[in-house]
């Protein structure tokens, strides 16, 4: 079973549906042995109970309930026939007047629900494209650190590895000063392409055990979602983690940079903000 198999039986998986055992036993082997379908397990299962434990149903009290259904009831049996003397013409909207208000009490708590909700999940729809966007990068990161993967240039003179990555590359990528990191290692390979392209920049900096990877593309190149973009030319950086890696998207108005490190979330914020 390919990724693309895999993918439409996850929602189903999460869910707990009834799945034929021989097709889950499958999408549960691809999904241990396939680390991008499974960051998009994992992503969607806690999604899943991100909403659950965020969206609740507002309760509607008892005597409101009695109210509406009381005048329904009215409404459906018809008015008495004293109603449609002149006398009592102002009497008669009082009836309206009281399911009126109640319904749209109703309606109002109902539209707000929904805007909410409607908000809520445009994050959630956000972050989990961002979240699909990088594992293509984390997986190159893993395979960095775990030395599956070297990277074209690789040097303890950080000058070096300058100079090689401004001779090759087709534009002028950012260099951080991270403190107490070095660069160590760079590339101008697309990790989402099997050949090299000279349109990205990876640049590797390195503390003892600990990484920081950071790829950066031309912000006409980048393969982010229009919406991420928008956040990111507004001067937003976007913090987030997938299991043991945390990652940060920001940018230029021309570059955008993603760094993947196997700091945590607060650890990779707090050093990037001190960078220059």
């Amino acid at each position: 079973m390919d990724c693309r198999q895999t993918r439409e039986f996850l929602s189903a998986l999460v869910d707990n549906e009834m799945i034929d055992s021989q097709i889950k036993q499958k999408v549960e082997e691809h999904i241990n042995r396939c680390a991008t379908c499974k960051n998009e397990f994992e992503l969607e299962k806690k999604t899943k109970q991100t909403i659950q434990a965020k969206v609740k149903i507002l309760p509607v009290p008892n005597e409101l309930i009695n109210s509406v259904l009381n005048q329904v009831k009215t409404l459906q049996n018809g008015h008495p026939a004293y109603l449609n003397t002149a006398q009592n013409l102002k009497p008669m909207s009082k009836p309206w007047l009281e399911i009126a208000f109640p319904l749209g009490v109703v309606l109002t708590t109902l539209l707000l629900a929904i805007l909410l909700v409607s908000v809520y999940e445009k994050k959630v729809n956000q972050k989990e494209l961002i979240a699909k966007e990088v594992s293509g990068l984390i997986n190159h990161f893993d395979s960095i650190s775990q030395g599956l993967s070297k990277p074209e240039i690789l040097s303890n003179d950080p000058t070096h590895v300058r100079n090689e990555i401004l001779s090759r590359a087709s534009f002028t990528p950012i260099f951080l000063d991270i403190p107490e990191f070095e660069i160590v290692g760079a590339s101008i390979k697309d990790p989402h392409l099997h050949s090299g392209n000279a349109k990205c920049v990876n640049l590797i900096y390195r503390k003892g055990e600990k990484l920081i990877f950071i790829h950066q593309a031309p912000m006409s190149y980048a393969s982010m979602h229009d919406d991420v973009k928008k956040r990111i030319l507004k001067g937003e950086w976007i913090y987030d983690a997938i299991k043991d890696e945390s990652f940060a998207i920001w940018g230029t108005s021309d570059l955008i940079c993603c760094a993947i490190s196997n700091l945590s979330k607060e650890e990779l914020e707090k050093i990037l903000k001190q960078s220059k």
